[in-house]
């Protein structure tokens, strides 16, 4: 598990697209269900409120863990607004970042154990996609088995997409 302070976060450029990843942890509380369904087979998404481009984002996300023997992630609709949120600011600024705090930026409900942020941004879903899986820390997030939900934020502006990952376990 990549764990990186949040004020030491460095970005790295991985071809067309830029990157940077983040990991909080904290003590157990509980647990809570999920919002998504995942079969063997195919994934079944039951997204609120979420764009094909995120809807893609998080297949394509949960096929790379599948094809690595990691469960999928559940969609969680409580942290899409902050996923969201957060590749507006960033398309808004233009600038690759992370918030000072994940916890404060996520607003965790009970019971979550830690949280872990991926961000990117490139000309292309898929390039971004690739650059996050070929990046060994975002990588890591990714394949992380202690995060069960995720949401995904996806802001296209000025000709790039500014992309969120925001787990939580």
């Amino acid at each position: 598990m990549l764990v990186v302070p949040p004020d030491r976060v460095v970005p790295r450029r991985t071809g067309s697209a830029t990157l940077k990843a983040t990991t909080e942890r904290v003590e157990v509380k509980g647990m809570r269900k999920l919002l998504a369904l995942a079969t063997s087979a195919a994934v079944a998404v039951l997204l609120v409120a979420c764009t094909p481009e995120e809807t893609n984002h998080f297949v394509g996300l949960n096929q790379f863990r599948n094809q690595n023997g990691v469960a999928s992630l559940d969609w969680d609709e409580a942290l899409y607004g902050p996923a969201r949120s957060w590749s507006q600011y960033m398309a808004d600024t233009g600038r690759l970042a992370h918030p000072s705090s994940l916890k404060a930026n996520f607003n965790p409900p009970p019971g979550w154990r830690t949280i872990g942020q991926n961000v990117a941004v490139a000309s292309t879903l898929e390039s971004a996609l690739a650059a996050l899986k070929n990046s060994p820390g975002h990588r890591a997030n990714m394949l992380n088995r202690n995060f069960t939900r995720v949401a995904i934020g996806v802001v296209q502006k000025n000709g790039r997409f500014w992309i969120t990952e925001d787990f939580i376990g």
